[in-house]
Order: structure tokens, then C-alpha cells, then sequence
């Protein structure tokens, strides 16, 4: 899957993805709504650590229900695949297609969580699965309903409901008609989301053992969280709807809401980052300093070779970070940045690239689907049976006809 950038244009626009996570609360207990089956054991069916060939015969994501049609809107850990919908978080077994368990939002707002991503957490030897959904608490008399971003945290193993909190939005938020939301990142000190409606953009930062907002910001979009920072495009200056406008990355400390780091404002049409890895970002602004900076200082660690061009940045979940524009594909070694190859070079094209997972390149050519090493830039696999959107250990999730088609693992 692409990289995914939040960019802005001639008026801020929201848009922000990812990534893993490592924090927890404290465990509620079960809920009532929460519907569990016996996950299988992962002996059942074939994995491999990467796959990099796939059945010819795909299915349905989802064997029994209608679920999401965007790769984007899915997580997937081991025979696991999460989602969310109106009615609350499920997992799916990739394996076979059906239902393992879903739990429903209990705090007694009325929310939606249909296109929004949730995440996945791991801390202490134990995974978790975090859910966001936007919505109310009802109003009572003349108190009037209360904007919340609702948290639900559940053990993948079970089904259960560890922990599910009702937010309040803070004040100069509440107002807002926030009709994007996304989980930016986040680690055991904070959860960072993004907020994006009619012209109006924000950050809200939770904290995940006191379970509650930490801080939040207006007029900014999160695009990446990490190592204590949260990222955000900050907008110096409009210069009106079509004239652009000066915009700037900062990094803000996500305890205590200081900014740590200011790149040098640019006046540009569009101003686009994303993340890049556990310690990069992204930064596209046509201003001749676009490239990789690192979450904690800003510090540009190198400098894309075409300014004139995007390039989507995608980490492998290991060591490896894969950066691609229309022409051209760079790989980096993810903790020094030291360039690993590069295409086209030596009479080979560049792939498309659709997925970067453990060590392997997923993409196409004029020949097809093909695999390449992302640590060498070799061809690994020429006939892998699939250009996945998403992929883990039990196969690859493509995109197919305005649906999900799993295809299974075959080597």
C-alpha cells in the first residue's frame, strides 16, 4: 500500500494515516455485546515470514457480512483482520473468512466508526486493538449533546473489552463539524488523533493511562507520532482560496504540548508529509529541501533527488524504509538512512510498489507481479500470484472490483 500524505492546498485539508502502536489503560472488564468465537490455532494453515507467492484463487475478505472495500480502512496482525463499522470493532480469520469476534461501543454515546482505521498495540508481551468512533453523549433538558471521540480497547485474543471511554472534546473544538477522524500513532505516552472537517483541521492527543485528552490543537494536521513527538503542518499564512498560502512542520512535544522544532516556512500551492518510519518524516513542498527529517529534531537526513516530484513513504515494520514517486523507487536502511539501492538503474524498471511488509517489495511492472528484496533491490519472486494492498504471514489482502479479495500464502 502507498504511503499514505496529509497535504494541504490552497485552504488547510485534513488527511493523516498509520501506524502501530504500544500503550494501554487499565482493563474494564467485559461488556455486554461483544460477540466471541475460538480463534484456530495458527498450525492450521500455512505462513510464511514474508510470503512471497499466493494462491491464484482469492476469496471474499469476509465470508457471511459486507464489510470494508478500502484496504486503507483494515489492519491486519497474524490470521487476524480488524475493522471498524457503524455498529463497532471486528476481527475477521483471514484463513477462512469468517467472524472470530466483534465488540460494540458501550459508553453510551451514539457514534460511528465506518472508515476509520484502528490500531495496533503492542506492549509488554500483549497485543490490543484500539478502536476510535466519534459521536455524542445525549443531551438531558437544556444541556446539549457533547461532541466525545469514544476509545475502545479490545484483547484480540477474545474479544474482550479491556477498556472503553467516552472523550469530551475540549471547548474550542466542540463546535466543530469534524467529518474525518484517524489514529496518527501513537506509544505508551500518548494516542495522537486527527481531526479534519469544513476547513478546519486539529490534534487531539490522549492520554492512555489516565484515559483521558492530554491536549489538543486547532488549525493544525498530525502527520506522523513518535519517540515522544507529534508531527503537524502548521499554516503561518492563507494567501486566499486559489493564492496559496505559507505552511511548516513543527514537532510538539506530546506531553507537554510544547513545539520542539520548526522547519522554515514556505510559501507553496501544496505542502505534503507523511511518516516514513519509526524516526522519519516525509516532506514534500516543492522547495527545493524536500526528503527525509528526523521526529525529534526536524534535521533534514536527506534530500530526495527530483524536488520537482512526490515521493510516498512506506516502512517495512522492520529496518527498511521504501520511498516512491511515478519514476523512481529508493530504498534506505530505516535507523542510519543510508541509501540501499535504487530503480530504475542498470536497464531494470522501477516497480509500482502497493505493500513494503518484513524484508519483502510487493508491486507491478509491465510484467506483471513481482517481488523484490527490499534490503537488495533483487528480483525475489518474478510469478508471486498477486500485488497485495495489504499483506501478513497467512497472505495478502487486493483490492478488486470495489471489494477485498484475500489470497492465501503458497510460499
Amino acid at each position: 500500500m502507498p504511503g499514505v500524505f496529509a497535504r494541504v492546498t490552497a485552504a488547510l485539508a485534513g488527511g493523516a494515516l498509520a501506524l502501530t502502536m504500544s500503550a494501554c489503560g487499565r482493563e474494564d472488564g467485559p461488556r455486554a455485546g461483544a460477540v466471541r468465537s475460538k480463534i484456530p490455532a495458527a498450525k492450521d494453515a500455512p505462513h510464511f515470514d514474508p510470503p512471497v507467492r499466493f494462491a491464484p484463487n482469492g476469496r471474499p475478505l469476509l465470508s457471511t457480512a459486507t464489510g470494508p472495500d478500502d484496504a486503507g480502512d483494515v489492519a491486519v496482525a497474524g490470521r487476524l483482520a480488524y475493522f471498524q463499522d457503524a455498529e463497532g470493532l471486528r476481527a475477521v480469520d483471514v484463513t477462512t473468512g469468517d467472524p472470530s469476534w466483534s465488540a460494540r461501543p458501550g459508553a453510551g454515546a451514539t457514534v460511528d466508526g465506518r472508515d476509520i482505521r484502528p490500531a495496533i498495540v503492542s506492549s509488554g508481551g500483549r497485543e490490543r486493538v484500539v478502536g476510535l468512533f466519534p459521536g455524542k453523549l445525549p443531551g438531558h433538558g437544556t444541556t446539549a449533546a457533547t461532541p466525545v471521540l469514544e476509545v475502545l480497547v479490545v484483547d484480540p485474543a477474545t474479544g474482550r473489552t479491556v477498556s472503553d471511554d467516552a472523550l469530551p472534546l475540549p471547548p474550542h473544538l466542540a463546535g466543530e463539524d469534524f467529518t474525518y477522524h484517524q489514529i496518527v500513532g501513537a506509544d505508551d505516552q500518548a494516542i495522537v488523533i486527527g481531526l479534519s472537517g469544513s476547513g478546519v483541521d486539529a490534534v487531539v492527543v490522549v492520554d492512555p493511562a489516565a484515559r483521558r485528552i492530554r491536549w489538543a490543537r486547532r488549525g493544525v494536521i498530525p502527520v506522523a507520532a513518535s519517540g515522544g513527538r507529534v508531527v503537524v503542518i502548521g499554516t503561518v499564512r492563507l494567501a486566499g482560496i486559489f493564492g496559496g498560502g505559507k505552511y511548516r512542520l513543527q514537532g510538539i512535544d506530546a506531553m507537554t504540548n510544547a513545539v520542539r522544532w520548526s522547519t522554515a516556512p514556505v510559501l507553496t500551492h501544496t505542502y505534503e508529509a507523511g511518516p516514513a518510519g519509526p524516526t522519519l518524516v516525509a516532506l514534500f513542498a516543492g522547495d527545493g529541501a524536500d526528503g527525509l527529517l528526523d521526529i525529534s529534531t526536524g534535521r533534514r537526513r536527506f534530500r530526495f533527488p527530483d524536488q520537482s516530484v512526490r515521493y510516498d513513504c512506506v516502512h517495512d515494520g522492520r529496518s527498511v524504509t521504501v520511498c516512491h514517486s511515478t519514476h523512481q523507487v529508493l530504498a534506505f536502511d530505516a535507523a542510519t538512512v543510508r541509501p540501499l539501492w535504487e530503480l530504475p538503474k542498470g536497464g531494470r524498471t522501477q516497480p509500482t510498489v502497493t505493500a513494503v511488509w518484513h524484508g519483502a517489495l510487493y508491486g507491478t511492472t509491465a510484467n506483471g507481479p513481482v517481488v523484490l528484496d527490499a534490503r537488495t533491490g533483487r528480483d525475489r519472486e518474478t510469478s508471486p500470484g498477486a500485488a497485495p494492498s495489504l499483506v501478513g504471514p497467512y497472505g495478502a489482502i487486493v483490492e478488486q472490483d470495489h471489494s477485498l479479495v484475500f489470497q492465501a500464502a503458497a510460499g
